[in-house]
């Protein structure tokens, strides 16, 4: 059976190469549908093949609604074509909507109908699950729950001290805001809640690209002491050193249906902080995660501070039982048994 994965790997994430990898050693036969080669690769896709793709929203978005329609036809196209070749199309949806959308009732018009062209669709988490059939109309048999895989392994250290590097004391309690800094991860909120919990032995690194609107907001703000910014892509070879480095990793995400980021630092076992959902409950045990309810305008200060504590008190939570329900060899099984229809 041939898979047409879309994409097969990214530089900015190692999710896509570890399943494409994993199915491969599943015996599974990997071809790459990269950005944009989407229209120009399906003339090769035969029948019995499968054409798995992740970010859909890629093939049909555009900021002028004319060519917003004008895209999504000629995808509605491509998914006819598929549809009478008798290709599986299947679709991992990672978020219920896209981060980022100019067309609120198109977006929901092209997701609902991706959704009934699709042979299945598989989604990280069983809430996930119950968001879509609520949103898009989808029957429960059409949807696959398969846990988003670890990062185990994956960012090999390279020695460097970070905290050297940052001007940090060893004895400091560090904070870490990893990963590309956009409206919806709630760098606003994290910084006003660390102005109001930080002491002279506390400290926040925020690590990662900003989009022009946060690098802006970041540039103007002036309570910055024990704040490090650093502003950029993170090259996958520092990763594994930065989070070593820290004590606490903070996200306080205003959208989360899966986080890999959260998932990266399950794979290090770092202590998290996130707003409480659906997806803390399946995916981590006791002592991994200090929630908060978002609603509380103390709330991420509050779980800040308490972070520490459960920190210092060293208990030993159960990270292996957790990681060993995310080894990607059992993940490529599930979803070559999603491919073959055995669910």
């Amino acid at each position: 059976m041939k898979v047409w994965m879309w994409p097969k790997s990214s530089q900015l994430n190692f999710y896509n190469d570890l399943l494409s990898d994993s199915l491969s050693g599943a015996g599974m036969d990997i071809v790459d549908l990269r950005h944009g080669k989407l229209m120009l690769k399906l003339g090769g896709v035969k029948t019995g093949d499968v054409v798995h793709i992740h970010w859909m929203h890629h093939a049909y978005q555009n900021e002028n609604l004319l060519l917003f329609i004008v895209k999504s036809f000629f995808f509605i196209c491509s998914m006819v074509y598929l549809k009478l070749r008798r290709v599986q199309l299947i679709w991992t949806i990672h978020n219920l909507y896209p981060h980022h959308m100019m067309f609120i009732g198109m977006e929901r018009f092209m997701r609902s109908l991706i959704c009934r062209f699709c042979s299945k669709l598989i989604v990280a988490s069983d809430s996930i699950k119950s968001k879509v059939m609520s949103e898009f109309g989808v029957p429960a048999s059409k949807l696959f729950v398969v846990k988003h895989g670890h990062y185990l392994g994956v960012y090999k250290p390279k020695g460097m001290n970070i905290r050297e590097l940052y001007n940090i004391n060893d004895d400091a309690d560090v904070y870490l805001f990893l990963g590309a800094i956009k409206a919806y991860k709630g760098v606003e909120d994290l910084i006003e809640a660390f102005n109001a919990v930080k002491t002279r032995q506390t400290y926040l690194i925020i690590a990662g690209k900003a989009d022009q609107e946060m690098l802006e907001y970041l540039k103007s703000v002036k309570d910055n002491q024990n704040i490090v910014m650093d502003l950029r892509f993170i090259p996958n070879e520092e990763v594994a050193d930065l989070i070593s480095a820290v004590d606490v990793m903070v996200m306080p995400y205003k959208e989360i249906t899966t986080s890999g980021t959260a998932i990266l630092g399950l794979s290090f076992k770092k202590l998290i902080v996130m707003p409480d959902n659906d997806f803390i409950h399946e995916y981590f045990k006791e002592d991994m995660v200090v929630s908060y309810e978002p609603a509380d305008g103390n709330g991420l200060q509050n779980a800040m501070k308490a972070a520490l504590n459960v920190k210092r008190e060293e208990n030993t939570p159960k990270y292996e039982e957790v990681l060993k329900e995310l080894e990607w060899s059992a993940i490529a099984q599930q979803v070559k048994n999603v491919y073959q229809g055995w669910g």
